[in-house]
């Protein structure tokens, strides 16, 4: 804590009054990147627009948010993996709310037609929280392999097309063209 205090610039008995403790100081930071997450997830669901739009749109709030808080992606991943008290007491209805918004989504779009309904919604979602997440989590292994941070605006814009390609192709009944890069 006295570390934390030093780099935001404060006592660490100023930090303390703000924060009890270190897990409280935890939860609240894994709340309010959750919340971000939440926010870009809904708002680019209910958004005007056909389902193709929204989709499109829903991939590029997730990859701006998590592009934005370098740890963001790692930190709710590790404590999911580990299914610690934050995530039991804060996180975990938190995440089960945006899940179900994100299967009404998906099961809305295939009764539309627009959505491909010979897949599993549930394991299409498992499977974008896999690619929307990951190459943030392992930000090293991605700079290394593609010779960009993760979290540079280069390649965020780069990932929001591959993304939305990827997404279509994996869960539209007929993905339209995008506009060539």
């Amino acid at each position: 804590m006295g570390d934390l205090a030093e780099r935001v610039g404060l006592r660490k008995a100023s930090l303390f009054h703000h924060f009890a403790s270190k897990d409280v100081l935890y939860a609240t930071v894994l709340s309010q990147l959750l919340e971000s997450v939440k926010t870009a997830i809904l708002t680019a669901a209910m958004s005007e627009g056909s389902f193709a739009e929204r989709l499109d749109a829903l991939t590029d709030a997730l990859t701006t948010t998590l592009g934005a808080h370098s740890h963001a992606a790692r930190l709710l991943i590790r404590e999911a993996m580990d299914w610690g008290p934050v995530m039991k007491e804060r996180l975990g209805k938190t995440i089960a709310d945006v899940l179900a918004a994100a299967l009404e989504f998906a099961k809305a779009g295939q009764k539309e037609g627009v959505f491909n309904p010979e897949i599993d919604p549930v394991h299409a979602i498992v499977s974008l929280i896999g690619i929307h997440f990951m190459p943030f989590c392992i930000g090293e292994i991605v700079e290394r392999f593609s010779g960009a941070s993760p979290f540079s605006a280069a390649f965020l814009e780069e990932r929001k097309i591959a993304v939305r390609e990827q997404v279509r192709l994996m869960v539209l009944s007929k993905p339209p063209k995008l506009a060539k890069r």
